[in-house]
């Protein structure tokens, strides 16, 4: 998950510095509008969700999007600052969000998809009846169940 920068925030020389926002611009975003207008620009869809925040007296929205599920997110049309056919990630060099920038960016998108698809493999090749045993390894349920028996 990409860490959010909230909405009342601008930034100078690099840093967020907080505006915050009237609370008549804060009721103006609803999270079904915010998901279906980011996702006109997206294929496949993404998944966000949108916060309000209070701090110090201030009012902010985070717009929270989340990592692909199983293939890159392709922009599918021309936008403001977008273009169709890009593919968009963080940079590394600085706290933004562009186009993809080198093959070794392209790279780890393209490796992160493989192995969400072989996860995806595993787990339904375990559940058909293909795979057991220690071989395939705990599935994530299993995982998770494991670490709440602790609680």
């Amino acid at each position: 998950m990409i860490e959010p920068l909230p909405v009342g925030v601008s930034e100078r020389s690099g840093r967020p510095v907080p505006e915050g926002m009237s609370q008549e611009d804060i009721n103006t975003y609803n999270e079904d509008d915010v998901r279906a207008y980011v996702n006109s620009f997206a294929d496949p869809y993404v998944q966000l969700e949108l916060h309000r925040i209070s701090q110090d007296k201030q009012a902010f929205i985070a717009i929270v999007v989340h990592e692909f599920d199983q293939v890159p997110i392709i922009c599918k049309k021309d936008g403001i600052g977008l273009r169709g056919g890009a593919v968009y990630t963080r940079s590394y060099r600085m706290p933004e969000t562009c186009e993809v920038p080198s093959q070794t960016e392209m790279r780890e998108i393209i490796e992160m998809a493989t192995d969400k698809g072989v996860r995806r493999f595993l787990e339904r090749s375990r559940r058909v009846g293909l795979l057991t045993g220690e071989a395939v390894g705990p599935t994530d349920t299993e995982k998770f169940d494991e670490e709440l028996e602790g609680l």
